[in-house]
C-alpha cells in the first residue's frame, strides 16, 4: 500500500497545478517554438515578416522581435480560443509633463509649475484628448479635477496617470502643493512611470524621451521642454506599447515620511511590479481624497502607502538622478 505523506501531498498538488494551470495547453510550446524563430531573425527578416502582416515595420530590432511575437502571440490564443493573460486594465491614461522652474546645483530648490498639459488616451479607441491650462496652479488643479469627473475617471471608468520618470508627481507636483498650500491630489499618489515600462518590454537600456521614439521608428514631433509637445509624444509611446502588446501598470508611488519631533517631511519614490485591486483610484468617493482645510503636514501624512512589494534597485535610483541632472542642464538652457 502507498502511503503519501503531507509534504508530498502538497508537492504533488503543486505539479498538478502546475500541469493543469493556464500554460499546459500546447498552443503555448507551439508559441516557444515561434519565439525562438522570431529570435533568429535579423532586423531586415523582421521587417520583411512584418510588412507581409501589414504590421508597422518601424523600430530597432528588439522593438520588431517583440511586435511580432505579440502579433502571434494574440492569433494564436485566439485560434485556441484562450484568453491572453495580462493586459492594460485602464479605461483612459491620462499623460502629464509638467514643466517647472528650476535652479541649477540646488537641490533644495522649489519647483513651481509653469506648465500643466495633460493628454487623455483611450485605451480602447487608441484615441487622444487634450487638456492645456493655463491658470493659477490651485485653480488648474481644481479645473483638471473637476474635468477628471466630468468623464467620470475613477467613478465609471478606470484609470492611471503615466509620466516620463517619477519626478512629475514626486518633485514638482508635491512641492507646488507646498507652494501653493493646496492638498497634494489622492490621484497622483501611483502612476506609470513609462520609461521603466518601456525598457522592461523592449529589453533595453533605459533612455530619454527622444531615445524612446527614435528606437521605435518615430521623431519628435513638436518643440522639445514644451510641456504639451512633450506629453503628446510620451502618448504617442504608451499607444505604441499597448498596440505591441503591453500591458500598462501603475509601478511607481509616493510614500511621505512625516517627522513630528524633527518637523521634517521626507518623500520618497517607491516601485513596485504590480497593484492590488482594492487600490483602485476613485476621485469621487467622500473618502477618497484629503480635505482642503487641513494643513499640509496632516494631509502628508495621510498618503502614507505601504507594500510587501518594495524593491531596492540601486540602477533606477542613479537613472532617474541621471535625467533630474539632464532636465536640470536643459531647463537652464
Amino acid at each position: 500500500m502507498l502511503q503519501v505523506t503531507k509534504d508530498e501531498s502538497k508537492e504533488v498538488h503543486k505539479v498538478k497545478a502546475v500541469k493543469d494551470g493556464q500554460y499546459s495547453d500546447p498552443v503555448y510550446k507551439k508559441l516557444s517554438v515561434i519565439n525562438g524563430e522570431i529570435n533568429k531573425m535579423s532586423r531586415e527578416q523582421l521587417k520583411e515578416r512584418l510588412a507581409e502582416l501589414r504590421l508597422d515595420t518601424r523600430g530597432v530590432r528588439e522593438v520588431l522581435k517583440k511586435r511580432l511575437k505579440s502579433y502571434y502571440k494574440n492569433r494564436k490564443l485566439m485560434k485556441a480560443r484562450l484568453k491572453a493573460p495580462g493586459g492594460t486594465k485602464y479605461d483612459y491614461i491620462i499623460v502629464i509633463d509638467f514643466e517647472a522652474t528650476c535652479e541649477q546645483n540646488n537641490d533644495n530648490y522649489k519647483h513651481e509649475i509653469i506648465e500643466f498639459p495633460a493628454i487623455l488616451i483611450d485605451v480602447h479607441r487608441m484615441e487622444v484628448n487634450v487638456v492645456d491650462e493655463a491658470d493659477e496652479f490651485p485653480v488648474v488643479l481644481r479645473k483638471m479635477e473637476d474635468w477628471m469627473a466630468h468623464h467620470k475617471l475613477g467613478e465609471m471608468y478606470k484609470f492611471a496617470i503615466l509620466t516620463d520618470g517619477p519626478w512629475d508627481m514626486s518633485r514638482f507636483l508635491y512641492q507646488q502643493c507646498q507652494i501653493s498650500k493646496t492638498t497634494y491630489p489622492r490621484w497622483a499618489r501611483k502612476w506609470i512611470n513609462v520609461r521603466k515600462v518601456y525598457a522592461n518590454y523592449y529589453q533595453c537600456r533605459r533612455g530619454k524621451l527622444e531615445v524612446m521614439l527614435e528606437n521605435l521608428g518615430m521623431h519628435f514631433e513638436g518643440s522639445l521642454h514644451c510641456g504639451l509637445h512633450d506629453s503628446r509624444n510620451i502618448a504617442r509611446i504608451a499607444v505604441r506599447l499597448m498596440q505591441d502588446g503591453c500591458a500598462l501598470k501603475t509601478n511607481e508611488y509616493l510614500t511621505v515620511r512625516h517627522d513630528i519631533q524633527k518637523r521634517h517631511t521626507e518623500v520618497e519614490v517607491e516601485s513596485y511590479d504590480q497593484e492590488s485591486s482594492d487600490e483602485e483610484i476613485d476621485v469621487d468617493k467622500k473618502d477618497s481624497s484629503i480635505s482642503h482645510d487641513q494643513s499640509l503636514d496632516e494631509s502628508m501624512k495621510k498618503l502614507q502607502i505601504d507594500s510587501k512589494e518594495r524593491l531596492e534597485d540601486k540602477d533606477d535610483a542613479e537613472n532617474d538622478c541621471e535625467d533630474l541632472l539632464e532636465y536640470y542642464r536643459l531647463q537652464s538652457t
